[in-house]
C-alpha cells in the first residue's frame, strides 16, 4: 500500500461530505447500536475481512465489490469486479477491522474506515511485513434493502505508527 498523504485525506473529505449533509447527528465512533444505520456497514466490512481470511484477498474483494471499483493504491485505479480475483499477489495476507462508519440520509451511500495490516509470504518462505495502514472504503447499494457493495477503497500508512518510527538524522 502506498504512502499517500494529503491526496487520501482530501479524497476522503470530498467523498464523505455528501454523506453528512442532512444525515443528522453522527453516533459516537466505535459505539454502534441497533438503531444506528452505520451498523450494517460495520457488519459488512467485518464480514468482508473474515471472507479474506477464509478464501483469500482477491476472492473476498470480488465477493464484496460493485461491478466496477476504484482502488486508490493501484497503478490502474479503476478495476472491473471480474479482475479482482487475480489482482492481488499469491501469498498476500491482509487483515483489517473497521473502527467507524457513516451512512447517507437516504441509506444508499456510506463509508467505513479502520486499520489494516498486510504481509506477503514469498515462495522461498520469507515474509515481508508491511507498515500498518489506515483505510477508507466507500460503500453503495441500489436501495435501502439491497446489499452493500464497495465502490472505492484505499489507504495510507497509519500516522500513529509512522510518528513512532525513529527519525532520520
Amino acid at each position: 500500500m502506498s504512502r499517500l498523504r494529503a491526496p487520501l485525506g482530501l479524497v476522503a473529505c470530498i467523498l464523505a461530505a455528501p454523506l453528512l449533509v442532512g444525515a443528522g447527528p453522527l453516533p459516537s465512533p466505535g459505539t454502534p447500536t441497533a438503531g444506528n444505520p452505520a451498523q450494517a456497514i460495520l457488519d459488512t466490512d467485518r464480514a468482508f475481512a473474515a471472507k479474506a481470511q477464509e478464501v483469500g484477498v482477491g476472492a473476498a474483494f470480488q465477493a464484496f465489490a460493485a461491478d466496477e471499483v476504484t482502488l486508490l493504491n493501484r497503478p490502474q485505479a479503476k478495476v472491473n469486479r471480474a479482475a479482482l480475483v487475480t489482482l492481488f499477489p499469491a501469498g498476500l495476507e491482509l487483515e483489517w477491522a473497521p473502527e467507524d462508519a457513516s451512512v447517507s440520509a437516504d441509506g444508499t451511500l456510506g463509508y467505513s474506515w479502520g486499520k489494516a495490516r498486510s504481509r506477503l509470504k514469498r515462495p522461498d518462505g520469507t515474509v515481508v511485513e508491511r507498515p500498518p495502514v489506515r483505510y477508507v472504503t466507500i460503500w453503495r447499494r441500489a436501495t435501502k434493502d439491497a446489499p452493500w457493495r464497495f465502490i472505492f477503497d484505499g489507504g495510507t500508512v497509519d500516522p500513529e505508527w509512522e510518528a513512532a518510527q525513529p527519525k532520520a538524522q
